[in-house]
C-alpha cells in the first residue's frame, strides 16, 4: 500500500534585511504550513543535504533496477530545490516530499531513527561554518 503524502502547493523563500538569515515557508494543499528561519551555514548545510539525499536516491533507484522507469533509467540525480517533512504519529514514520527544480516530486518514508542517522551523516558531511 503507498501511503498519501501531502503535496507541496507554496514555497516562500524571504531574506532578512540585514543578510543574515532566510525564513523558509513550506504549505501544503490542506493550507498546513511549516516556517523555519535558517542562517546562511544552515541554508547551504540544508541545501547541500538535499541534493545529496537525492543522489542517494537515484543510486539507490538505479541499483535496484526501478521497473517503473523502464529501460531508460534515470542515472542523473535530481536538484532538490525544496522539501517538506511531518510525523505521522498514526504510522510512526516521518513523511515528507523532495521538489526537483523542473518540478519533479519524491515521496519519501522513513522511521524517526533512521532520519536521526540521515541527519547525522548530513551535518558530518556538510562543511563548516565560520561565525566571522
Amino acid at each position: 500500500m503507498n501511503p498519501v503524502i501531502g503535496i507541496l502547493d507554496k514555497f516562500r523563500l524571504g531574506v532578512s534585511a540585514d543578510g543574515k538569515s532566510c525564513v523558509m515557508v513550506f504549505v501544503d494543499e490542506a493550507h498546513r504550513s511549516i516556517n523555519c528561519i535558517a542562517n546562511y551555514a544552515e541554508f547551504s548545510a540544508f541545501i547541500a543535504s538535499l541534493s545529496d539525499a537525492a543522489i542517494e536516491m537515484a543510486r539507490r533507484r538505479t541499483v535496484l533496477g526501478d521497473e517503473n522507469e523502464g529501460e531508460h533509467a534515470c542515472l542523473d540525480a535530481m536538484n532538490v530545490t525544496s522539501a517538506a517533512f511531518e510525523m505521522n504519529q498514526d504510522a510512526g514514520y516521518l513523511e515528507g516530499i523532495l521538489i526537483g527544480d523542473a518540478g519533479q516530486t519524491v515521496g519519501i518514508r522513513m522511521r524517526p531513527e533512521v532520519a536521526c542517522q540521515l541527519t547525522r551523516a548530513m551535518l558530518m558531511s556538510a562543511p563548516a561554518a565560520s561565525n566571522s
